[in-house]
């Protein structure tokens, strides 16, 4: 990542700037329509899968959605 101040490198998780110390603004958070309805999700149907069903598919292994 740059610093917007002083234009060198820094870690991405920085806070600060560690060459020139400019408070950084903390990360985006994800718009309205990328947050995740923890109520309404629509967990995989594959047993070992930890993912959840967005737009149609799984979003870690790409398993198709099947309703039945």
């Amino acid at each position: 990542m740059i610093c917007p101040k002083c234009n060198l490198t820094i870690p991405e998780i920085s806070r600060y700037c560690l060459h020139c110390g400019v408070f950084l603004p903390p990360p985006e958070q994800p718009a309205e329509d990328d947050a995740i309805d923890w109520d309404n999700r629509i967990l995989c149907s594959d047993g070992t899968c930890i993912g959840t069903i967005k737009d149609g598919k799984c979003t870690v292994c790409g398993k198709p959605f099947s309703a039945a």
